[in-house]
């Protein structure tokens, strides 16, 4: 069972998704917060796999805080749940260390699968972000010679595991390099990946 902490200050938020998360199956929710000073002391108290992180909160800015707590607990799993649907703040959540992003007009629905995703190795991007990420990444897609190669390796069916021992990598170093991947190509799964870079001319 996937552990999930809730850090938002909107209550209705909070008690919305906790009966869908604990009726999941996969998932359920060990504590929730309402402030990021809340936040910090449940974390240090009982460490979950996956935070669901509100950005706009009372005493702080959540994209920020998303880094702090990605370098304090780097295996921890990073959520952004939001009314914010720009690009920017998508980018800069997932450089900033978070594995997801919902908005919350669609958060229900999209919750679990994110859950499940992210626990996956994988980064998620939820449907109305990927389109706003689709229409505002224009330029063409630029691939540094590692990237090409963690590109190959997936398009020939390895899991994360696999690449990080054929590389001589740590699997962190992976994932970092599959994030990447995932946002230069506007993918939020392996699929998607491969698809897109197949568009692109990437891979045959």
């Amino acid at each position: 069972m996937i552990n999930v902490h809730i850090t938002d200050d909107h209550v209705m938020v909070v008690e919305l998704l906790i009966p869908v998360i604990n009726d999941s199956s996969i998932a359920c929710v060990t504590g929730y917060s309402y402030k990021l000073s809340e936040c910090r002391k449940a974390l240090a108290a009982n460490l979950p796999d996956v935070l669901l992180l509100d950005i706009n909160m009372p005493d702080g800015n959540g994209i920020m805080f998303c880094s702090e707590i990605h370098k304090l607990y780097p295996q921890m799993k990073i959520i952004a749940l939001t009314m914010h649907d720009e690009h920017s703040s998508v980018m800069q959540m997932l450089k900033n260390g978070a594995s997801g992003y919902i908005v919350k007009s669609e958060a229900v629905s999209e919750t679990i699968n994110a859950i499940y995703a992210v626990m996956q190795g994988e980064i998620y991007i939820g449907d109305r972000m990927e389109q706003v990420m689709r229409k505002t990444t224009k330029e063409a897609v630029s691939l540094t010679p590692r990237e090409k190669q963690v590109l190959q390796l997936i398009a020939g069916g390895m899991r994360s595991p696999q690449i990080a021992e054929k590389l001589g990598i740590d699997i962190e170093t992976v994932f970092s390099f599959r994030k990447k991947l995932n946002l230069k190509l506007s993918a939020s799964n392996p699929v998607e990946l491969i698809t897109h870079a197949r568009k692109e001319g990437l891979i045959e």
